[in-house]
């Protein structure tokens, strides 16, 4: 199985990053990458909600870091053990696996305590007795295991519910019960005996593997034999006991597959254990880790669409494999460790960049991500108002809307409007609906922009809006924050303006120090019309 690619839109997503995650994983999947999930970093705006409601899509899934995590981990040990595993078999595998310990599971592999070579060790020490068996209640599974025993007769099911006896200590006319298990040698001589005293089950040793051995017609117990000398026998008996009594259930530590490895680092770091096992969320145990695990990872693979920004894209992004990058924004701190496939134009939306991948793949496109790539155009050019927007975006848009079945500007109008309604919106929801941060020279710039037809709404919560701008700006160590509320029907947008460093829209716009807001006609986009002004006026401090 191919790892998992996902394809996410920035932060504070808005329809350009929702569609375009949507469309192009969709369209990777079509070309040969089955592995690949849309995904998005925060919640879906009401215009956006609005497109893919429209064409019956649900919202991709929110994702909060693609920092390591177990789950990235090559888990390579899967060494586990049962409560009635015994104690032979048990050893062996803490001697063959680093870290001298193991999980222990149930029958549905579920973690209920962990067994150490401390914890083990007691059982070399405690004495055997002939009930020791019966006690622990052994299954016989385990002494034919260890014995490595041929069976004569019926295989024994269960556990041992007798006792244990050496043939030579029993007298010729001793009673035992049907449960009983009794120990005798090829060599006896009074090995007979070992069949004559009402036991059901006989050990015979130094067996070799070749031979047969004579069994009494009328013996109706189960016999095993082995090629261990009797000595042997003596000793593993001592070790076919199950492992329950020493399980430590009391002082586990695990770890779960949604845990960063930078969690688990500090964990185990601070732990006298060497071995972790590893769980899903249900408690099934898939195998262990150690410290040396955290050095062997696969990190994760991603596709940024409609951002090339760290600081507009997801936790952990340093971590992560950036495999392609497609946008139409600026090209700023983009570092990789290896090669990558980036697309990037001068065009109106992201949605018309991977529409024309479409075409250019041969890949048909559906009535569903027709419509949502339409609504991603329609929304970055406002419905083609915006300065941003290219004859490109136009052509994709009309070709978009005739395979999604709907009318251009009376859809493009309708969706604007479902997500316009700011009075029903708190003054953080409209300032978060599409939020980018921004460094320009020594300023760090928070610019927020929402579309609405009901600009009138606005002034009702300006003062509102101011304080949550400069409460922001104060909390995320911003030195400028701009609220840019763009109406299509009265063409242009309104600035709002919060921060220490106001002398930059200022110089860039004109707004004076007294002033809150301004309006300015035919002013859509964010990207041509306020990102460059301020740039240059940072830069050329």
């Amino acid at each position: 199985m191919s790892q998992m690619t996902y394809v996410f839109g920035h932060q504070k997503p808005d329809t350009d990053s929702i569609c375009a995650a949507i469309a192009y994983a969709y369209l990777k999947r079509e070309t040969g990458s089955p592995e690949t999930e849309a995904c998005r970093l925060g919640p879906v705006n009401k215009e956006t909600q609005f497109a893919l409601d429209t064409f019956g899509v649900e919202a991709p899934r929110l994702i909060k870091s693609v920092k390591p995590q177990v789950s990235d981990i090559h888990l390579n040990n899967d060494s586990m053990v049962t409560e009635e595993n015994s104690i032979h078999h048990t050893m062996d595998l803490i001697i063959d696996n680093p870290g001298r310990s193991l999980p222990v599971v149930d029958d549905q592999k579920k973690l209920i305590g962990i067994i150490s070579l401390p914890d083990i060790m007691h059982a070399y020490s405690d004495p055997f007795q002939e009930d020791g068996l019966m006690k622990a209640k052994t299954p016989y599974r385990n002494i034919i295991k260890t014995l490595n025993a041929r069976i004569i007769g019926d295989t024994p099911e269960g556990v041992v519910k007798g006792c244990f006896f050496n043939n030579s200590q029993l007298a010729p006319d001793t009673k035992l019960s049907p449960d009983d298990v009794v120990l005798t040698t090829r060599n006896d001589s009074s090995r007979d005996m070992a069949f004559a005293n009402g036991n059901g089950c006989v050990i015979i040793s130094d067996v070799p593997a070749d031979m047969d051995m004579p069994i009494p017609e009328s013996y109706t117990g189960t016999t095993m034999l082995t090629e261990k000398s009797t000595f042997e026998v003596i000793r593993l008996l001592e070790q076919v006991m199950p492992i329950r009594q020493y399980v430590n259930h009391d002082t586990m530590e695990f770890f779960m597959l949604s845990e960063t490895l930078e969690d688990v680092k500090g964990n185990m770091l601070s732990s006298p254990h060497n071995r972790f096992p590893v769980v899903t969320d249900d408690g099934v145990v898939l195998g262990t880790i150690t410290k040396s695990s955290l050095l062997d990872y696969q990190r994760k693979r991603v596709i940024l669409v409609d951002h090339n920004e760290k600081t507009q894209s997801i936790a952990g992004l340093e971590d992560a494999e950036i495999a392609e990058i497609i946008d139409h924004h600026r090209v700023a701190e983009v570092q990789t460790d290896a090669p990558l496939y980036m697309r990037v134009e001068p065009l109106g939306c992201t949605c018309t960049i991977i529409t024309k991948m479409y075409q250019e793949k041969d890949v048909p496109i559906p009535k569903k991500i027709a419509g949502l790539l339409l609504s991603a155009i329609i929304s970055d050019t406002l419905l083609f108002n915006s300065p941003t927007c290219t004859e490109q975006d136009k052509q994709a848009a009309q070709a978009l809307a005739k395979i999604a079945d709907v009318n251009l500007r009376e859809y493009g109008r309708s969706m604007l409007i479902a997500g316009s309604n700011l009075g029903d919106m708190t003054p953080a929801q409209i300032i978060g609906t599409d939020r980018k941060i921004f460094t320009m020279g020594d300023y760090k710039v928070e610019i927020s922009q929402i579309n609405t037809g009901d600009y009138k709404s606005l002034f009702n919560k300006l003062k509102d809006l101011l304080a949550q701008m400069q409460e922001n700006c104060e909390k995320e160590g911003a030195d400028l924050a701009i609220l840019m509320v763009t109406d299509i029907v009265l063409g242009g947008s309104e600035l709002l303006i919060a921060g220490k460093q106001r002398h930059l829209v200022r110089e860039a716009f004109g707004i004076e120090d007294e002033d809150i807001s301004q309006f300015f006609p035919g002013m859509f986009s964010r990207k041509k019309q306020v990102v460059p002004p301020l740039m240059r006026v940072a830069s050329e401090e």
